[in-house]
């Protein structure tokens, strides 16, 4: 076990090290200071601005359920990021599984996982604040610039799986921050390049057609916009620092409800209260949501020399001080009480917290390598939704008082972790959504094999058993464990024939089970089902079958399908991330994937041997096995 003095001692080696292989480059060390014994769950992310131009944006993380405070967290855990984070940080957020930053005089958006290592950016110029949805990030950006003002702003849309922008749209000058609230996004338009000339609204952007629907008249210059818990958007005006004064602006249903004579430099809400920075008084205001009544605040900041960053959470508030807004500032947290608990030395301009789930120690994985042990077979099956055929209830065997979980679990003893047992999807639409304990890479080759129980004809590659099956990936955009994200196709050799059909539905009935042959005699329709019938959608293959020797057989197609080649053809039953295509066939660059889906791509039935289904035996992480 390491001692704290051990720790600072390795840390100071490596910030060394750092140092010696970035050349020219000015690499703040990284150092971990023990600042409370108080326990809290999670961890905090400080981001700190640092001076435009210095390329001094610095990332700092305290584990809260230890108390260690380290400064430069992000330069330990990148060392092969050149320049570090880069210039100016502006907004830091959790979203799901990942870590967002907007580096405003870099143009981008960092993208990390949890522990602030680096997995992407998304280029974007002059960006500003972000907003969340679904699998969609907003991100606001100025447009033009202080000598050329005039120009409206944007808010672009981003995939959160490929890091690519989908969409934008112009609202006002200079928007700064914005929230979704329902399935509207709201944006503050500041017009901080127009000087006395500010921006006076919020914008409404519909989500669904991404247009501008409406423009709010708030007040002078608004920048920071919070929800409270009646869904009322409390909006920061700033005036004009000369002869309009500052003010808080309450909209609820879009109409102004409640203006507030305050100065608002910056804002958190924690329950049914609004914790208000008074930048001109250096004084932390509380404010009821309720009643919109100042109230009584036990914590006083007077003696800071700028408050900056504010976050309210249920435990504890956090404020910084700016300092002089170019050396060292302070993060202070307090409780609710007015106790003072700990304070800890940040970066320069520590302007941006975000309290996050996981509470890490650097000294614990210094090389980026992941020491957990996973399995490289598929562990779990989330969803399955046979068609109906003649091998539905028979593989997996349902049993009476069955319902879609215990079904699911069915299928795991047949096919999780090398079990060697069968499944089968039924006719055409049937499919299974399965994962592994693990997210599965997009590295260089094929990425996964998904086993089958497809054989050749004696004699013959050309043709067979194939009931190909296509695959679907989804990456959990949102966080929350389940396949309830976007879905892409993993691009076959069939996908561009002009015999495929695509966007295909069919809808089954328990009345219409009536293909029952001589051999399987049991129903078809899924009998674990309330519903008197279910719809199914996908791509519909053209027919593969034909007669060679008086045998019915089928063509075995080129790559991409489940169940086409034998289990032995390990590259002809494996699959790269990289043949990801969206809904209209683009490609899309996925860096993970967390979810696969395969579904029964033919809708053959033949007289003697009945319907073709794709049946899965298994899948493999072919990056461990």
């Amino acid at each position: 076990m390491h001692t704290r003095f051990q720790i600072l001692i390795l840390l100071a080696l490596g910030s060394w090290l750092l140092f010696s292989c970035r050349g020219d480059e000015i690499v703040y060390p990284t150092i971990g200071t023990h600042v409370t014994d108080e326990v809290r769950e999670g961890g905090l992310y400080v981001l700190c601005e640092g001076n435009m131009g210095s390329n001094k944006a610095r990332l700092d993380y305290i584990n809260l359920e230890n108390g260690t405070y380290y400064s430069n967290w992000y330069g330990a855990q990148n060392p092969k990021q050149l320049k570090e984070l880069g210039d100016v940080g502006n907004d830091i957020q959790q979203y799901g599984h990942h870590l967002y930053a907007v580096i405003n005089c870099s143009h981008k958006v960092e993208v990390m996982d949890l522990q602030a290592r680096h997995i992407g950016k998304i280029d974007i110029p002059n960006c500003r604040y972000m907003a969340f949805k679904g699998n969609k990030m907003y991100v606001s950006a100025y447009v033009g610039s202080i000598s050329n003002p005039d120009l409206l702003g944007s808010v672009y849309e981003v995939d959160t799986a490929t890091l690519i922008v989908t969409r934008e749209v112009k609202v006002g000058h200079q928007p700064d921050e914005l929230l979704v609230m329902d399935n509207q996004l709201y944006v503050c338009n500041s017009g901080g390049y127009l000087m006395n000339r500010y921006d006076s609204t919020v914008s409404v952007i519909d989500l669904s057609s991404f247009t501008q629907t409406q423009q709010i008249v708030v007040g002078l210059n608004p920048t920071r916009l919070r929800m409270d818990e009646q869904k009322r958007l409390w909006v920061c005006c700033q005036g004009n620092y000369n002869d309009v004064d500052p003010e808080i602006v309450v909209l609820q249903t879009n109409q102004v409800i409640k203006r507030i004579s305050t100065p608002c430099a910056n804002i958190s809400i924690q329950g049914a209260t609004a914790y208000v920075i008074d930048g001109d008084e250096n004084k932390l205001r509380a404010f009821s949501t309720i009643d919109f009544s100042e109230q009584t605040c036990q914590i006083h900041i007077e003696r800071f020399e700028h408050p900056y960053g504010l976050l309210a959470t249920s435990d504890a508030l956090f404020i910084t001080d700016a300092k002089n807004y170019v050396s060292s500032g302070i993060l202070y947290c307090y409780g609710y009480d007015g106790h003072l608990r700990w304070t800890a030395k940040t970066g320069d301009i520590p302007g941006h917290l975000c309290r996050v789930t996981g509470a890490y120690d650097i000294y614990e994985d210094t090389t980026h390598q992941d020491t957990t042990t996973y399995s490289p077979y598929l562990s779990r099956v989330y969803e399955y939704m046979p068609a109906m055929g003649q091998f539905v209830n028979e593989l997996p065997k349902y049993e009476e008082g069955d319902d879609a979980e215990s079904m699911c679990r069915k299928c795991e003893v047949s096919i999780a972790n090398n079990a060697g047992g069968v499944i089968s999807l039924g006719g055409w639409g049937g499919y299974v959504t399965f994962g592994f304990d693990h997210a599965i890479e997009n590295k260089e080759g094929r990425d996964i094999q998904i086993l089958g129980n497809a054989f050749y004809m004696t004699g013959s590659t050309e043709y067979g058993s194939s009931e190909p099956g296509i695959v679907l990936v989804s990456h959990d955009e949102n966080g929350d464990g389940l396949p309830n994200d976007t879905w892409y196709e993993l691009k076959g050799s069939l996908y561009d024939d002009p015999n495929t059909r695509h966007n295909v539905i069919k809808t089954y009935t328990r009345e219409g089970d009536t293909l029952q042959n001589p051999f399987h005699k049991h129903p078809y329709y899924p009998q674990w089902l309330q519903a008197e019938e279910y719809m199914l959608t996908g791509a519909l293959l053209p027919p593969q079958t034909v007669t060679i020797n008086n045998q019915y057989v089928q063509r075995i197609l080129d790559y991409g399908y489940v169940d086409n080649k034998p289990n032995n053809d390990k590259e002809g039953t494996s699959f790269d991330i990289s043949w990801a295509v969206d809904k209209n066939g683009n490609h899309v660059e996925l860096t993970q994937i967390d979810f696969i889906r395969v579904y029964n791509a033919v809708d053959e039935n033949i007289e003697q041997t009945g319907e073709l289904s794709t049946e899965i035996s298994g899948a493999i992480d072919l990056h461990l096995k």
